[in-house]
């Protein structure tokens, strides 16, 4: 089999933690915030209780700083690559610094563990494990808990069609024609 053929499948997916409030969204909720907080230094002023207003400044000093810390967490990416060979899994963090992870195909093994969905109330969380030959990544851990089970299906049916592709390229009885006989 030539090098060409057999990374002829190749199929990716990137992961990203979700954020439902837009820029937009975040300078308008700040604008509200910042008008509201005007509007109640502002009687604080005139009933001369001025020093509140330097705490409602901070106040919204605090929650601009909680969001942006939110936004940069959101710049984490999980790019998953299956191939006929491998299975690679690369983190790449909010700074852009990359960890990559590489376990041959054939041999991979994506769980979902605990297999049973925890209560609601418990803090255990599940988790997609990919392992193979001593060596486990966590697959999708910044996603929340409701999107983890359909995740797991969707990286087990990749690895699955990777191997399929692998052993269709090695099956030497597809890729030869068959001659007939007399």
């Amino acid at each position: 089999m030539t090098e060409s053929n057999s990374n002829r499948f190749r199929e990716s997916l990137t992961i990203w933690p979700h954020r439902s409030l837009s820029p937009r969204g975040f300078a308008l909720v700040m604008a509200a915030l910042g008008s509201l907080a005007f509007c109640i230094g502002l009687g604080f002023f005139l009933l001369g209780a001025w020093p509140v207003i330097g705490f409602l400044g901070l106040e919204i000093l605090v929650v601009w700083g909680a969001f942006k810390l939110n936004y940069r967490a959101a710049k984490r990416r999980q790019h998953l690559t299956a191939t006929t060979k491998k299975l690679k899994i690369e983190n790449v963090s909010p700074e852009g610094d990359r960890e990559t992870t590489e376990m041959p195909t054939a041999w991979v093994q994506v769980e979902l563990t605990p297999r049973d969905e925890p209560e609601m109330r418990s803090r255990q969380r599940r988790k997609i494990i990919a392992r193979s030959h001593g060596k486990t990544a966590e697959i999708g851990q910044f996603l929340h808990p409701a999107e983890t089970p359909r995740l797991a299906r969707e990286v087990g049916r990749m690895v699955e069609r990777a191997r399929a592709a692998a052993l269709r390229d090695e099956d030497p009885v597809a890729a030869e024609p068959v001659e007939g006989t007399r």
